[in-house]
């Protein structure tokens, strides 16, 4: 029991440890993912009443959970290895867990949000596949519940040494793989491979403390450190180096088309994949078939759209040449520390023949009083809300593009100085 119970703390704790790890390298995605969960449930307020206030206030928090959510994933992976308070541990664990779970057959049995957010852009999952991930977690979890009294931190034998190399060799093939990302790899070598060599080294010492503290400082810094810049792997359509326009198309299934006609003489039926001569004399259509031979791919963006205020749609135009587009999903809740860096930087772009505009989301008014207030030295373009958070994790953010492809993008944090820019991307 001590060996299964072992087991499955491994498993558990990695896929913890990379699970939180991809969503903390994008927690304001993570949080919009909270946001969707949040104005669904809402809806239950036809039941009863109070549960609007109630969910109107976590959606409100969204960012502060996702934030919370993702550390906490992250540490108690470690601690469940380390063993470290494992009895605390399993209770915050079988919770999580259950929080989770549930979520995930919500959105599944009544289609309420469309992909889990898991693994955030990263590895997207159907609402099923995440509900049977976590059932299957829910059931070692709840097995390690059971023996919580047992686990013993600190100490570590073979078959650690075993679980550790094979955790850390999924983190690999994962990381490299399937993600192009090593980071997740890293980390899990110095908390998974740093515990069990650390108490080997040192077994007399509170290596599992230590290790969850470690997990603790890691998770917090980047998890704080990907919400005030930007994600530190880019997992989006609008990645650095994607092509907008060539995402807008999509790979059309291949088809057969099967005709059941009737022969007008004989009166049987008979299946063909083309009209037959003299089809209309002596044969009468009856139904059509369609064989899918290949399926074709859809289109990664769908949903990009710039238009005018008044709807006249422009999105063609911002695929030639150089253009920069300053996101403003919110102008109401934007950051406007920056404005004055902003509206130089766009008067230099101006100047010398590159396009720089603000693309928002927000009514006229809003606009208005943008406009009264910073007296920007650019024009206003509309384009959908959940589009402008998908381009850019910031509020304002900067866009760089060239025909159409992202050349780079800037959290209003990082807001670049325009000569640099001009040096490393304007080439004429």
């Amino acid at each position: 029991m001590n060996y299964i119970t072992k087991i499955a703390r491994y498993l558990v704790g990695t896929l913890f440890i990379f699970s939180g790890l991809v969503k903390a390298n994008d927690p304001i995605g993570f949080s919009y993912k909270l946001q969707e969960y949040f104005e669904e449930f809402e809806k239950l307020k036809v039941y009863f009443s109070p549960l609007e206030g109630f969910f109107k206030l976590l959606h409100d928090l969204s960012l502060e959970q996702a934030i919370f959510m993702v550390i906490l994933e992250i540490v108690l992976g470690i601690a469940i290895i380390s063993g470290y308070l494992p009895k605390l541990t399993a209770w915050l664990l079988l919770l999580l867990i259950l929080f989770f779970t549930a979520l995930t057959f919500a959105s599944a049995q009544y289609e309420i949000v469309r992909s889990c957010g898991c693994f955030g852009d990263a590895i997207p999952l159907t609402p099923w596949e995440s509900f049977y991930k976590d059932i299957i977690l829910l059931t070692l979890i709840l097995f390690i519940f059971t023996q919580k009294s047992k686990i013993e931190p600190n100490k570590v034998d073979v078959l650690d040494i075993v679980m550790a190399v094979l955790c850390i060799g999924a983190l690999g093939w994962l990381s490299f793989s399937l993600l192009k990302w090593a980071f997740p790899f890293v980390v899990g070598l110095v908390l998974i491979g740093g515990y069990v060599v650390w108490s080997f080294v040192a077994p007399k010492q509170n290596v599992a403390m230590y290790k969850t503290l470690i997990g603790l400082i890691i998770s917090g810094y980047f998890t704080c450190r990907c919400y005030a810049h930007l994600p530190a792997k880019d997992f989006r359509a609008y990645a650095i180096g994607k092509s907008i326009p060539e995402q807008m198309q999509g790979i059309p299934d291949k088809v057969q088309y099967h005709y059941l006609l009737t022969n007008k003489a004989s009166g049987k039926q008979q299946e063909f994949t083309a009209f037959p001569p003299n089809y209309e004399t002596e044969w009468k259509y009856d139904t059509l078939r369609i064989e899918v031979l290949e399926k074709g791919v859809e289109a990664k963006i769908s949903d990009f759209s710039i238009s005018n205020r008044g709807g006249d749609e422009y999105t063609d135009d911002f695929f030639i040449g150089y253009q920069f587009l300053l996101i403003y999903y919110d102008l109401d809740k934007a950051c406007d520390d920056k404005q004055t860096e902003i509206n130089a930087f766009a008067e230099k772009a101006k100047a010398e023949g590159f396009n720089f505009v603000g693309v928002t989301a927000s009514p006229e008014q809003s606009e208005m009083n943008f406009i009264k207030k910073n007296k920007p030295a650019y024009e206003f373009w509309i384009c959908d809300q959940v589009v402008l958070k998908t381009i850019i994790r910031s509020n304002p953010g900067l866009l760089l593009l060239k025909d159409g492809v992202v050349l780079g993008q800037w959290h209003h944090n990082d807001f670049p100085d325009y000569q640099k820019v001009k040096e490393k991307y304007l080439k004429q």
